[in-house]
């Protein structure tokens, strides 16, 4: 489990070993070649790591929101039950390493060298150019037959049918939610993007989801046959006490965790839920400073029913949110989303390839809604200038939460002045 940052101090800096910053360059390199979704060359590849795949039980997860803190709950208590497990989520936050978990920690920089080098040899073997994501699921699948993982964990990338973690042999799968993300890769509507994601169940396996109203229909319209879908929500397995992770959206994740674990013939302990952590969902890294990765329209509104909950122990602190947004995303929705909740919105470009230019989208935003938000130069900035007395939110992308985390932290973004366009 990744660590939180609360009471976080700021600290110097190791320097970064440089074979491990060489390996880095090389993998982001293979993002010029694209997507390239499709499972026969993932096939191929475990084929020449000599079947790493077949190692373990997988338990596949999938969904537009909700996935990664769906995975990080089974992770937990598939560990409270005493057994190894194996983590593979996107994106990282500020480290690679975060990519690649094995009982709860991340590997070691000279692991991904290693590893790298393997899978890239193999990768030559068969001919052709293998995409970053496919090389790094493959360095996962390896990485967890050699450290002889009891299941390995495997968090769908984008979408679900074609995408490299579909290789595997899942004893149960979960599509955790289904919403409008991707679009110009996965489809327009709620139906097209349910037939990217529906494939990662299997006939006659646990098949399990969290979606509701028109997604749990459109997922529903997805399913091969075979294929019985089963709808859980936060009351089927309720956690006794709050979980570590807040909103109800996330006790709906927790719900679907409980079951993906009890498919398998284990009983789980929610006990153990309480033992998550998962940085960037409603994250508290300070006092009056949380971060969260609400990077689409469904995500941005559940993040704000957990800010209007009264139930929420600060709910009575005004609320000022800091985004920041990827150029391909319905970054407008977003906004949208949060400014009913919200004193004051500012907006900061991302230092990240495909972001969103700040001073554009406030000048977008002044003529569609007419309101004109505020525009901070970066990260820092915005920080500096929070009101203490006020709730800050810092939301929107991914890389936006790794950013911030790393200058709270005091280490370089991205990790090793590396840019990368990798998801």
């Amino acid at each position: 489990m990744r660590r939180s940052l609360h009471c976080v101090t700021r600290r110097a800096a190791p320097p970064l070993d440089a074979e491990y910053l060489a390996t880095l360059d090389r993998l982001y390199g293979l993002v010029r070649f694209g997507e390239k979704l499709g499972l026969e060359g993932p096939r191929a590849l475990d084929r020449a790591l000599g079947g790493p795949l077949r190692a373990a039980p997988a338990l596949l997860i999938g969904g537009t929101n909700g996935k990664g803190s769906t995975a990080a709950f089974v992770e937990a208590l598939l560990r409270g039950r005493g057994l190894r497990t194996g983590l593979f989520t996107s994106p990282h936050l500020t480290s690679f390493c975060e990519r690649i978990r094995i009982d709860g920690q991340d590997i070691a920089p000279q692991s991904v060298v290693g590893l790298a080098d393997r899978v890239l040899s193999a990768a030559e073997s068969i001919g052709g150019e293998v995409p970053f994501f496919e090389v790094v699921w493959g360095m996962a699948a390896l990485a967890f037959a050699e450290a002889a993982v009891d299941f390995a964990i495997w968090e769908v990338g984008l979408g679900g049918r074609l995408d490299a973690t579909n290789v595997c042999d899942p004893v149960a799968s979960a599509v955790v939610t289904v919403g409008l993300d991707h679009t110009a890769v996965l489809g327009p509507d709620l139906a097209a993007i349910a037939r990217e994601k529906a494939p990662v169940f299997r006939a006659g396996r646990p098949a399990l989801t969290a979606a509701r109203g028109a997604s749990l229909a459109a997922l529903e319209g997805a399913c091969a046959p075979g294929v019985a879908l089963r709808a859980i929500d936060r009351d089927f397995a309720p956690f006794p006490g709050p979980l570590p992770l807040p909103g109800d959206h996330q006790a709906d994740n927790a719900a679907v965790a409980q079951e993906l674990v009890r498919a398998t013939g284990l009983v789980p302990d929610p006990a153990h839920l309480a033992l998550v952590r998962w940085p960037g969902r409603a994250e508290t890294v300070a006092p009056g400073l949380v971060l969260d990765c609400a990077h689409n329209p469904d995500g941005a509104r559940a993040l704000a029913a957990w800010l209007a909950d009264p139930r929420r122990p600060d709910a009575h602190r005004a609320v000022d949110v800091v985004l920041g947004a990827m150029a391909d995303k319905d970054a407008d929705a977003v906004f949208a989303a949060l400014r009913p909740v919200a004193r004051r919105m500012t907006l900061v470009t991302p230092t990240h390839p495909r972001a969103l230019s700040a001073e554009h989208w406030a000048e977008r935003l002044a003529s569609t809604r007419g309101e004109r938000p505020l525009v901070a130069p970066g990260v820092s900035a915005a920080l500096e200038r929070r009101d203490p007395a006020a709730l800050t939110v810092v939301a929107g992308s991914c890389f936006l939460i790794g950013e911030v985390r790393s200058h709270l932290a005091g280490v370089p973004y991205p990790e090793g002045g590396i840019h990368t366009r990798a998801r």
